[in-house]
């Protein structure tokens, strides 16, 4: 995912109004400003061309890390504990290779990631795996198109965490407590064609390529979080 995984931000000065996001989206994609700072990762972009924005609105109710202590549960069966005390880290199981929907899966993380008649899968709940956290899992797990495995689990831990609380923005409620104040959108551009002008498209089945849009309706101000799939090794 080197050089193809990519955080741009913006500001905005209109009323941001959940139930208008493709417009809102739409007025995004063909501003000048945003199609220059795309255009310099991915050339073959031009704002002027979007005519529709598909969007997704995606859950965003998780706070802590604690999500992921299923994952860190021997007991589970995805990782074991290498070492002792709180520097030890947790090895991913390994299995025997499956080959599934264009992705190759050899550990018991994959397994739960994507293989949905796995005994794993169903660690997680349909509404949990709809979360941005476990989307985020599931991004960096397949990586690009030449991505090696980790043999360890937290370095998709740590790049979560980090790209996580970077994009959004929290609040504390009196009596609830903390919850994510940032609205969450999965997006894709479309030409006149109907033809995916952003993101750029995979050449198979893989999602390698994504782009989310997080507003915070408060500041004002949005981010574009997105990887394109490129044709180098560095993807």
């Amino acid at each position: 995912m080197k050089e193809c995984l990519r955080i741009n931000y913006y500001a905005f000065n209109q009323e941001f109004k959940s139930d208008d996001i493709n417009q809102f989206a739409l007025d995004f994609f063909r501003d000048n400003n945003v199609a220059k700072t795309l255009q310099s990762s991915f050339n073959q972009f031009s704002g002027s061309n979007v005519a529709r924005v598909q969007t997704e609105s995606i859950p965003c109710t998780v706070t802590s890390m604690t999500f992921f202590d299923k994952l860190l549960d021997p007991n589970k069966g995805i990782v074991c504990c290498n070492g002792t005390g709180d520097d030890s880290n947790h090895a991913i199981h390994q299995c025997m290779e499956v080959f599934k929907n264009g992705i190759y899966i050899s550990n018991k993380l994959k397994m739960m990631l994507f293989e949905d008649e796995c005994e794993e899968y169903f660690l997680y709940s349909e509404d949990e795996r709809a979360e941005f956290m476990f989307r985020l899992l599931q991004h960096f797990s397949i990586g690009g198109q030449w991505c090696q495995d980790d043999v360890v689990i937290e370095p998709y831990l740590d790049a979560i965490k980090y790209v996580y609380k970077d994009l959004l923005a929290v609040e504390k409620i009196p009596g609830s407590g903390i919850q994510v104040s940032s609205k969450m959108y999965q997006v894709v551009a479309f030409d006149s064609n109907d033809i995916v002008s952003f993101p750029k498209e995979s050449k198979n089945s893989i999602p390698y390529s994504f782009a989310y849009l997080v507003v915070n309706p408060k500041s004002r101000t949005v981010a574009l979080f997105f990887h394109n799939v490129g044709d180098t090794i560095y993807t």
